[in-house]
């Protein structure tokens, strides 16, 4: 996102924002503010405008001069920084925060910016809060990989995330940037199809065959942006570890809950947005991601939030018990511009029933909390999900070897509890940490109550919490088990007991 005065672009979404209001900006007038925002303070000449904003048209300089006039009302007290060059052009005046243009892979170099072909990249209309370091480091790892991963449970953002690097690279280059989902996609072949017909070598309901779209696709300098890839993941990766092979100049950038597993692959965990620790002050909330895009969302529905401490204090309690995961954020948003910001906290104690009405027109998983993790749930292996419906009691941080204690059974061995950890770890249902010597793992708050009521709908409840308190009577006569910051299980289960029946 680049500031000029109040004023805010993105070059990535083609969008200008005002104090967080989108502006009905022009096709050409935003081709000439681009222009001038990447010279980084140089003259635009008018022939370059010309060239660039009417490139098979021939028009009087008049034209430069209406956008331009438009452009400068968008700016209003900030209309000075778009400087005329008498006799030469133009120039923007005032430095452009977070201007810097972040590296691309040297097969997109070479060509105008900006002069990229589109296919099916969606727009999206509200400022992408919190990832400008998650943009600039995904668009790094294209440069050094030909696949690019970005992993996360549902609702995390990785689509949206997605589009605004394929924006960034297609506004800096010439590369063809194509968006595929594959969300109503079942098997090798549809994904197959599905590619081509985004690609314009046939239709998407065509049987085209894989080699046929590998021998169009050699010497295309080529973006393909491949979304929803977890429920066909087998075809998926077959299918792009052969396209990278066969053309060094294509790239391909996929969202999936679990990776691809090809030879030519990075993955990019997309985390939850930052949230206001407990106890932070109104400075402090303001600052975190995750509260911005909630006040962002409430402002869309036209509700304001009273900045006053005790209102923040309980819109960084949303955040927190959200885990600041957008869709979350979303709809948590959707309810309180209804009920309050009040209400929206306690109904938080039943969520599943509490934040549902998502968008119309997204995809059903996607219009409530429960059936975005219904989603991810239906993926996961009969093992998996047993594994997952019991570490549902862990209430906070917790080893491999308390997960084995509590989830193995004589139904379930050490090594299937061990390998389920993994499969749920890679599928991004179980969190893992990255700051201890020793790798823990925990559940996200909405994700560990959907497993609790998992697990009390099974016969099994009583049994697992009996081993859970076996296991921790163990743990605490040993050396190393004072001071375990997992203290609080034991304080909790009776209470997940009778709150989760």
């Amino acid at each position: 996102m680049i500031k000029i005065g109040r004023v805010t672009v993105s070059l990535e979404m083609r969008e200008v924002y005002l104090d967080d209001r989108l502006l009905q900006v022009g096709s050409r007038a935003f081709d000439i503010l681009e222009l001038l925002i990447l010279a980084r303070g140089k003259t635009v000449t008018k022939d370059e405008i010309l060239r660039r904003v009417w490139p098979n048209s021939v028009v009087e300089e008049n034209n430069i001069h209406v956008q331009l006039s438009a452009l400068r009302k968008i700016l209003g007290a900030d209309r000075h920084a778009i400087c005329t060059i008498s006799g030469q052009g133009y120039r923007l005046t005032v430095p452009a925060e977070g201007s810097a243009r972040v590296g691309l892979p040297e097969a997109i170099h070479g060509g105008q910016a900006g002069v990229a072909r589109l296919s099916g990249l969606p727009v999206c209309h509200a400022p992408l809060i919190g990832r400008d370091g998650a943009l600039a480091e995904i668009t790094r790892a294209l440069n050094g990989t030909p696949i690019v991963t970005l992993l996360g449970p549902g609702g995390i953002g990785k689509t949206q995330l997605g589009i605004a690097v394929a924006r960034s690279i297609a506004a800096a280059s010439d590369m063809e940037v194509c968006f595929v989902t594959l969300a109503g996609v079942e098997n090798t072949q549809g994904v197959v199809s599905t590619i081509a017909g985004a690609l314009g070598v046939g239709r998407a309901d065509d049987d085209v065959a894989l080699q046929s779209l590998v021998a169009t696709l050699r010497g295309r300098k080529l973006l393909v942006m491949l979304d929803n890839c977890e429920h066909v993941i087998d075809a998926a990766a077959t299918v792009c570890e052969l396209l990278v092979q066969t053309s060094a100049d294509l790239r391909i950038l996929a969202t999936s809950r679990e990776p691809l597993r090809t030879r030519d692959e990075k993955f990019y965990w997309v985390a939850p947005l930052d949230i206001p620790d407990a106890g932070a002050n109104s400075q402090a909330i303001l600052a975190c991601s995750s509260v911005r895009m909630f006040l962002a969302q409430m402002r869309a529905f036209n509700a304001d939030v009273d900045t006053e401490p005790g209102s923040l204090d309980m819109v960084a309690a949303i955040c927190r018990r959200l885990d600041g995961v957008p869709l979350a954020l979303e709809l948590a948003a959707a309810r309180a511009a209804v009920f309050g910001i009040r209400k929206t906290v306690s109904g938080l104690d039943d969520r599943f029933h509490f934040l549902t009405g998502g968008r119309r027109t997204a995809s059903p998983r996607q219009q409530t909390l429960e059936a975005t993790l219904d989603w991810s749930y239906q993926l996961l292996s009969a093992t998996e999900r047993i594994v997952l419906h019991r570490l549902g009691i862990f209430p906070a941080r917790f080893s491999l070897e308390a997960a084995c204690a509590v989830a193995a059974c004589e139904r379930l061995s050490h090594n299937e509890v061990t390998e389920a950890v993994v499969g749920l770890a890679s599928k991004c249902v179980v969190m893992t940490t990255l700051d201890s010597k020793t790798k823990e793992y925990f559940l996200l708050e909405t994700t560990r109550e959907y497993a609790l009521r998992k697990l009390y709908e099974s016969d099994e409840a009583d049994e697992v919490l009996a081993r859970s308190a076996a296991y921790l009577a163990w743990f605490y006569e040993q050396p190393h088990g004072r001071g375990f910051r997992t203290a609080t299980l034991g304080n909790n289960l009776g209470a997940q007991s009778v709150a989760s029946r």
